[in-house]
Parts: C-alpha cells; sequence; structure tokens
C-alpha cells in the first residue's frame, strides 16, 4: 500500500468502513454504499461487487429485522 492508500474502521453505531487503494475509495455504511474512482483508477470489479453484495445482504438482513418479516 501507497502513503494514499488506507483502511478505516468505526464499528460504532451506523457502522462506517472507508477503504481507499490506489485511486478507488469505497465507502461502507449501514444506509450508503460509494465507490469513489479517481479518472485514471482502474477499478477492481470483483473486489468492488463482492463488498457491494455483503452490503446488500447486511442491509436486507437489518431490514428483516426491524420489520420481523422473514423474506422467501
Amino acid at each position: 500500500m501507497s502513503h494514499e492508500d488506507y483502511i478505516y474502521i468505526n464499528a460504532g453505531p451506523g457502522y462506517e468502513k472507508v477503504i481507499q487503494h490506489d485511486g478507488v475509495r469505497t465507502t461502507v455504511c449501514e444506509n450508503r454504499y460509494e465507490l469513489l474512482a479517481s479518472p485514471t483508477a482502474e477499478v477492481p470489479e470483483q473486489q468492488a461487487v463482492q463488498a457491494l453484495r455483503e452490503w446488500i445482504r447486511g442491509r436486507n438482513a437489518k431490514v428483516v429485522q426491524l420489520s420481523g418479516c422473514v423474506s422467501g
């Protein structure tokens, strides 16, 4: 990792995880998934899609938990 690369995790309420690597920044919170890339950065597709899937699963599980419903 270069000096511009970092991982920040705050496990408090709302949970936030920020990963910056090679000009691509991914931010994951309870209600937000965001991917930003510099104009010349290549986005690591597999990692980005996997992180998005994890966020969707976690978000849906939270919605089900809050509503008391079970989806089919």
